[in-house]
């Protein structure tokens, strides 16, 4: 399964193999299609396709060694958990250059496996892979060439699109989850600023919100105000809400404050990131090792966060994978 992978670096990394299963588990993998599938079609200009999740069409041991092996091909710690969609176009159809770059809860890895047969050049359906959001340079590219695979780890410069196909197009999209940012944690990051109002914020971050306010840009001012949040909702002392909202206005060079304080910051700062943002791996990789010898071992909600985060820091049983 997924053997000889070929592996690029530009315009980011990813990887193509080919062929990607063996022809009795290929076979298998293409009966989906000839299934009475619940399609779902998407229209318009940017995202001309059909989906049908069919996850539950498929036995664990193969999805479980599925995420085995992306697990080894992206280095990433990855979950158990793996959705696969079964995706149709018909001629005259595209999809237009995004990113899929995961927010809070959403999938990070992804392979394309393609199930087009006597694919020929000029017939389209090409997976293009791009170094800007206009889509201005096709960098690499791989043809709908029956039974391979492109795989790839999402992130906000994660580029690319389809051209539009001449011939009936199928495809298996398979996605992968971090270990970082699971689905209880796209939950735990909603439930945590839902119904914010930063009106509800202590009287002490008055004046320092005032003058941010009038010389700040207002994507930083509210970021600000959002780790703050996320800071009183854990139940922590004004003076650390505060600390935490001075550090995301202007980061000091030697915070002055101590280790318990400053995990709540830093996490506070994550939350932030994951609601306004996105998850950014290198940043959850840098925080990780930053955190290993500081972290809580109380119940309080800050640890309980930090656990759906950080679930190789703060290991516990019934994470949702």
């Amino acid at each position: 399964m997924l053997a000889n992978p070929t592996h690029h670096r530009h315009p980011y990394p990813f990887f193509t193999v080919e062929p990607a299963f063996s022809p009795a588990l290929c076979a298998h993998l293409e009966g989906l299609f000839d299934q009475d599938l619940p399609w779902r079609a998407h229209g318009g200009s940017f995202y001309e396709v059909r989906n049908c999740d069919v996850t539950d069409r498929l036995e664990p041991d193969f999805l479980a060694a599925l995420a085995a092996r992306t697990r080894t091909l992206t280095g990433l710690p990855l979950t158990q958990r793996v959705a696969v969609t079964a995706q149709t176009m018909e001629p005259g159809q595209r999809i237009g250059v995004h990113t899929d770059r995961p927010l809070a809860g959403w999938e990070i890895a992804r392979l394309v496996v393609q199930f087009t047969r006597d694919w020929q050049e000029g017939d389209g359906g090409v997976l293009q892979a791009h170094d800007d959001e206009a889509g201005t340079r096709v960098c690499a590219s791989q043809a709908p060439r029956f039974n391979s695979v492109f795989g790839f780890v999402m992130h906000r410069d994660s580029y690319h699109s389809v051209t539009e196909t001449k011939k009936h197009r199928r495809v298996l999209v398979c996605n992968f989850w971090h270990v970082g940012n699971s689905l209880a944690l796209g939950d735990a990051v909603q439930a945590l600023f839902a119904r914010m109002q930063f009106g509800d914020l202590p009287g002490l971050l008055d004046a320092d919100r005032r003058e941010a306010e009038q010389s700040l840009p207002e994507d930083l001012t509210y970021r600000a105000l959002v780790v703050a949040t996320a800071l009183q909702r854990w139940g922590l002392p004004e003076g650390i809400i505060r600390d935490g909202y001075q550090a995301a206005i202007a980061p000091p060079a030697a915070p002055d404050t101590d280790r318990a304080a400053g995990v709540a910051i830093a996490l506070a700062q994550w939350a932030a990131q994951l609601y306004v943002e996105d998850f950014e791996l290198a940043q959850w990789q840098r925080l990780s090792l930053a955190l290993g010898p500081l972290r809580p071992t109380d119940n309080s909600p800050l640890a309980a966060f930090g656990r759906v985060a950080f679930p190789d820091l703060w290991p516990h049983h019934g994470t949702d994978q």
